[in-house]
């Protein structure tokens, strides 16, 4: 009995000592006795535990693209891109002077070349005249023309320009409409008198000691249809020469010679229908054009129906406006050469030419330097369609014979 009462005693202390075991053991948990982490000892103080690696402290530098919101949380800002436009943001455009177009390419200050072209019927097909954004033809003796071509693209090293012949003095007026930086071989006296009194800049082929650097003789032009019609320049090359000469090659703005329609919107004229376009300045040189309704342009054709194409590419020169400017011409008296005096200063009437049609237009110009203005024959400004252009000055004796029918003709 005695035996029995001790082993019952000795169970209850077992459990007793059980349960108190348990007690502590869930208490060192919530002190951190048995956690295995940070102990607390009874003076508030803590130390690591022996076994146990502390977290390391993070002692980097927020990021600077993180903010903190009003809650406290932070959130990454996206990275700036300082690349480029992501595909939803369209790249920026900017418009052309010289044809009105709109592009990628920002010529809105580069500053015009005028390339005078040699243009008898062996120099043909000239190289880079398919790039003039506008092209110029005139008379010159022996009832040939020249051709002046205006652009501002010549940025591509490699392109070829010619060949090139020299200029004339309405030759130089003409370029300096557009504030162009000329590129010739040589001048007549005149000329010559012209780029100085004007004080324009002019680079030469044959009279810059320079220029054997940088122009060059085209051995097949010169084994096909000889020497003097064969110079030759690259774009490089310009760039060349006019950083040599302390030449502008950017303008602060570019002379207004067009008035073009507003963006996406077309010129419709009223005037008659003029889808062919014949052009007679004398017995050697007919010009013609014509209209195509697809591409909206004029194709060119000169030495009578010889389609006139670029060299470099093949491609035939064609333009959104043709203008027919009435001019005075004569020959210079006393002169030996029989060369001519165009007018390109004061007044005369034209034809403006567009989208299969044409109509009767003034021009005016103020100097030898200054820009065209052309207008209605009401006096209204002209308001022309976005595009290359094409410039015809014309004796204004032919305008007494010239027939406009369902075609338009000159001559």
């Amino acid at each position: 009995m005695m035996k029995s009462k001790k082993i019952r005693n000795t169970l209850r202390l077992a459990v007793a000592l059980l349960l108190a075991v348990v007690m502590m053991t869930s208490a060192g948990c919530s002190s951190g006795f048995f956690s295995g982490g940070v102990t607390t000892p009874q003076d508030g103080t803590s130390s690591p535990d022996v076994t146990t690696k502390a977290p390391i402290e993070d002692t980097t530098a927020p990021n600077a693209d993180e903010t903190t919101d009003p809650i406290g949380e932070i959130t990454t800002l996206p990275p700036e891109d300082t690349t480029s436009p992501g595909p939803d943001v369209p790249p920026p455009t900017y418009i052309d002077p010289l044809t009105g177009l709109e592009g990628l390419k920002n010529v809105t200050n580069v500053r015009p070349i005028a390339i005078f072209y040699d243009n008898v019927s062996s120099a043909a097909p000239q190289s880079g005249i398919a790039k003039a954004d506008v092209l110029i033809e005139v008379m010159v003796e022996g009832g040939i023309s020249r051709l002046i071509a205006i652009t501002n693209d010549y940025d591509n090293n490699t392109d070829v320009f010619g060949p090139i012949r020299s200029a004339r003095p309405y030759m130089v007026e003409l370029s300096a409409a557009f504030d162009s930086l000329m590129v010739g071989a040589g001048y007549s006296d005149q000329g010559y008198a012209s780029i100085v009194n004007n004080g324009l800049q002019y680079i030469n082929g044959t009279h810059d000691r320079y220029a054997s650097s940088w122009f060059f003789r085209d051995p097949e032009r010169v084994a096909n249809f000889g020497y003097v019609h064969s110079l030759m320049i690259t774009s490089k090359g310009i760039k060349q020469m006019a950083q040599i000469n302390s030449f502008d090659t950017t303008l602060g703005s570019i002379p207004k010679n067009f008035s073009f329609v507003q963006q996406g919107k077309n010129v419709a004229l009223n005037g008659g229908r003029s889808t062919h376009v014949i052009l007679s300045y004398s017995n050697y040189q007919q010009v013609q054009f014509i209209y195509s309704a697809s591409t909206g342009t004029y194709y060119r054709y000169q030495f009578g129906d010889r389609a006139h194409l670029d060299a470099e590419t093949g491609e035939q020169l064609n333009f959104k406006n043709l203008f027919v400017l009435f001019t005075p011409t004569a020959k210079i008296e006393g002169d030996t050469e029989g060369r001519l005096d165009v007018e390109t200063v004061g007044s005369g009437t034209g034809y403006y030419i567009t989208g299969g049609k044409y109509a009767e237009i003034k021009w005016t110009r103020n100097s030898e330097t200054g820009a065209f203005k052309f207008t209605t024959p009401s006096g209204m400004t002209l308001t022309v369609n976005r595009g290359t252009s094409f410039i015809a000055m014309v004796d204004e004796t032919l305008k007494d014979t010239s027939a406009i029918n369902l075609n338009f003709r000159l001559g």
